[in-house]
């Protein structure tokens, strides 16, 4: 019998034998939480709400109760009393807290405060009023001469109200609508503006719930940040480090871009079907430059996802993938599915994606033309106005000039057609679209 006992004591403890103490931790069962509600008696706890304003911790408010005018058939002060709270413990302002009034969306909504003791496991209950602190400004005692010359100013409108011609009525309540009277002090230029103890509350109130709030200039540069373009180095000495193609397309996807084909095509002296105006006009001049080829094979194939995307109740949806795959030719798959990361949201491409793509082909132009470009054949292959193709290069801190007489010339242009031809000049220091915030009022 005690062979069996301990046999089973060794199964219940370490399979090896040990009395090594197990390392599981015993949790002490929860506490059962024992709810009471209390009566509030006569002062019940108060919640009150600030909409508006910052009232200071060391005000104190004096409270005043007075009996309900349709007092509910329920016991307790809540239900059969009012409480006003007040203070005037500012030096400007006063403080009133009411009551909700009856009849209101939470006319029936009650609130509750409620203290919890976790030694003992308690929580006691009891009914709060709901109430919100306004504030007002105290009135100040009005000047004699101020008084005397508004009263005399109110009775003369009263008389024109009542027996004056209608252009004399439609002035006073013009003036009586705008009756935005400035301190005396502040008409005399030479000397700043008073406040009166009224303004300066106002004031002071003010600046302490605007403290946050960003400035004119900080919103006008968060406006800049939000625009879709290219992020440009402000602080560059040299127009090429403004935008460079690391920036544009990504050091990776440079690596992984090929253009060998293109240069056995120049050196067999081949034509190579582009559809881009742009680029078909340009890359056998940069044959020997790596780069600049790399540059031009992204600009064709960004202008070939655009261009090629379907419209669908004003939106563009991307070509399928068989299509996509078919304008990589030579090109790692890589290089398309970084362009619809930066570019495109999903399956479609928004209004957003569409002026970001157009503003990098801008920066890009700029970088192979050796920042000074004519815009009519990157206008051509996006199927834009001159305007809004010049816009584009602005908004990259580009200016736009007319083309010169030599470069019209050179092209063979009558000067009717030259004078519809722009040219982009990126140079320091850049100048971008101002932000407009509307005329001041």
């Amino acid at each position: 019998m005690s062979d069996s006992m301990e046999k089973a004591k060794k199964r219940k403890g370490n399979p090896d034998g040990s009395s090594k103490p197990s390392k599981r931790v015993a949790i002490e069962d929860d506490k059962q939480i024992r709810i009471s509600v209390s009566d509030a008696g006569s002062w019940a706890p108060v919640i009150a709400s600030t909409p508006g304003l910052a009232v200071p911790t060391s005000i104190h408010f004096k409270p005043y109760t007075k009996a309900r005018r349709k007092a509910s058939s329920k016991s307790g002060s809540i239900a059969a009393k009012e409480l006003i709270l007040h203070s005037s413990e500012h030096p400007n302002l006063d403080y009133t807290a009411q009551e909700e009034e009856a009849g209101g969306a939470d006319a029936l909504l009650k609130h509750y405060v409620g203290v919890y003791d976790p030694e003992t496991g308690k929580m006691e209950v009891m009914e709060a009023r709901k109430m919100v602190v306004r504030g007002s400004v105290r009135a100040q005692q009005a000047v004699p001469e101020d008084e005397l010359s508004r009263d005399m100013r109110e009775r003369r409108n009263i008389l024109g109200q009542t027996f004056g011609t209608k252009k004399a009525r439609k002035a006073i309540a013009s003036v009586t609508e705008n009756a935005i009277t400035p301190d005396k002090s502040a008409r005399n230029k030479d000397k700043p503006a008073k406040f009166d103890a009224t303004t300066a509350a106002i004031l002071s109130n003010m600046s302490e719930t605007t403290k946050g709030m960003a400035t004119r200039d900080e919103l006008a540069q968060r406006v800049e940040d939000a625009k879709p373009r290219p992020k440009a180095n402000r602080d560059a000495k040299h127009v090429q480090d403004v935008y460079t193609a690391n920036d544009l397309i990504g050091k990776e996807v440079m690596k992984a871009i090929p253009v060998k084909t293109w240069q056995d095509a120049i050196k067999a002296n081949k034509e190579l079907p582009l559809a881009s105006q742009f680029v078909a006009f340009r890359f056998r001049k940069h044959g020997s430059n790596v780069e600049k080829l790399k540059i031009f094979r992204y600009m064709l194939l960004l202008m070939q996802v655009l261009n090629n995307c379907k419209m669908i109740r004003g939106t563009r949806t991307l070509p399928r993938r068989d299509e996509l795959k078919k304008y990589l030719e030579d090109v790692p798959e890589s290089v398309l599915e970084s362009i619809k990361r930066k570019f495109a949201d999903g399956p479609t491409i928004t209004s957003f994606g569409a002026d970001l793509i157009r503003t990098h082909l801008c920066a890009l132009a700029c970088i192979v033309d050796n920042y000074e470009v004519n815009i009519f054949d990157l206008q051509e292959d996006l199927k834009l106005e001159t305007k809004d193709m010049s816009r584009y290069f602005m908004e990259i801190g580009a200016k736009i000039a007319v083309l010169g007489e030599v470069e019209r010339k050179k092209l063979g242009l009558e000067k009717a057609v030259a004078a519809q031809r722009r040219v982009a000049k990126l140079k320091l220091p850049l100048e971008f679209p101002k932000v407009s915030f509307g005329r001041r009022k």
